[in-house]
């Protein structure tokens, strides 16, 4: 986890007031909750506002399998910076 919020603190640092961050996980080890979390974190460290606006999953053709949560383990969030 500290290694996703170090990435999106130095993207967070980059992107234009105004402008879209895009951030996936692949890892099944990493909920989709937490991973929210700490986008968002990482962005307030950078002193910037974030408005969350879609979350993203793996396509249809993907299935997340009902006795292996892990296998949601594709998650995407977009937001857009102050």
């Amino acid at each position: 986890m500290r290694k996703y919020r170090d990435l999106n603190l130095l993207a967070a640092g980059v992107v234009k007031p105004g402008g879209l961050l895009l951030t996936c996980s692949c890892s099944g080890l990493v909920s989709l909750d937490a991973f929210v979390q700490t986008v968002s974190r990482a962005c307030r460290s950078a002193g910037r506002g974030a408005q969350v606006f879609r979350v993203t999953g793996a396509a249809a053709d993907h299935p997340v399998m009902s006795d292996a949560p892990e296998s949601a383990y594709l998650k995407a969030v977009w937001a857009r910076l102050d």
